[in-house]
């Protein structure tokens, strides 16, 4: 793998779950991130699945999926950003290529904690 040991793979939540409330994006296609994910594996690189562009936004900025100067933190769909990780989580708990699942890609420092 060329010295390397680990590769990021983000993806938006369209490819677990098909876009919601108008978004638009094209999925689900979840056969995308296995084939990635095993593609990786031959390669001998662990992979970070990273959700880079969660429902709803989880900034004001085109790295989330969309760019939005009106975006707000009660714009970002937090029930369903969990149900994309948990998905996730399960269909890649048992493989032996993913060592992590980033939860959130550059979140707002708007969102107020708790």
């Amino acid at each position: 793998a060329a010295g390397l040991n680990a590769v990021r793979i983000p993806f938006g939540y369209w490819i677990v779950s098909g876009p919601t409330e108008q978004d638009p994006y094209q999925g689900p296609d979840l056969a995308a991130l296995d084939r990635v994910v095993n593609l990786a594996g031959e390669a001998g690189l662990q992979v970070l699945l990273d959700l880079h562009g969660a429902p709803g936004g989880e900034n004001a900025l085109r790295p989330c999926g969309r760019e939005n100067a009106r975006w707000a933190y009660h714009d970002w769909r937090m029930q369903e950003s969990l149900a994309v990780l948990k998905t996730v989580a399960e269909r890649f708990a048992s493989s032996p290529h993913v060592t992590g699942l980033q939860v959130c890609n550059e979140p707002s420092p708007c969102i107020p904690p708790g």
